[in-house]
């Protein structure tokens, strides 16, 4: 059974995919903050069973993504809306 701290983890990491999914690094970077933040509290853990591993290996994994969706997602907010 998890902690209730535990669960708070595993919900801000499902929160911080679901900003990250919806093109909203302002609020995945808030809460891979908060993850930072309570992960400091668990060292004792082991750093595979730690959601903030998870949130770290979800940036690695995107690092190789090619940058071009990023650019046309950067053009398309700055063109007008007709």
């Amino acid at each position: 059974m998890r902690s209730e701290t535990e669960q708070m983890e595993r919900d801000i990491l499902r929160v911080y995919r679901c900003a990250r999914g919806q093109e909203r690094p302002d609020i995945a970077e808030f809460m891979l903050a908060a993850l930072e933040k309570l992960d400091r509290e668990r060292e004792r853990f082991p750093l595979t069973e730690r959601p903030l591993m998870e949130a770290y290996r979800d940036i690695a994994s995107r690092l190789g993504e090619p940058r071009c969706a990023a650019q046309r997602l950067s053009t398309s907010k700055s063109e007008p809306h007709s």
